[in-house]
């Protein structure tokens, strides 16, 4: 049976780690897809009031039935 090999990113230390779709049968073609994904992420920079309250992000998680 042949391994496959999935691409985590982890953005900030309080953040969980986040699974990028798609498999590759090796540690190679991981490596580039992540690259590739490294390379076209897309960032905003955003005016802050000096008072504010901190926002929590939400991410949905989909709870696997049996």
């Amino acid at each position: 049976m042949e391994n496959l090999y999935a691409v985590w990113i982890k953005i900030d230390e309080p953040l969980p780690w986040i699974e990028l779709k798609g498999t590759y049968r090796t540690k190679r073609e991981a490596k580039k897809a992540a690259d590739r994904f490294l390379s076209s992420i897309k960032i905003r920079i955003v005016e802050m009031p000096e008072k504010r309250r901190r926002m929590k992000a939400l991410v949905p998680v989909k709870h696997a039935r049996n």
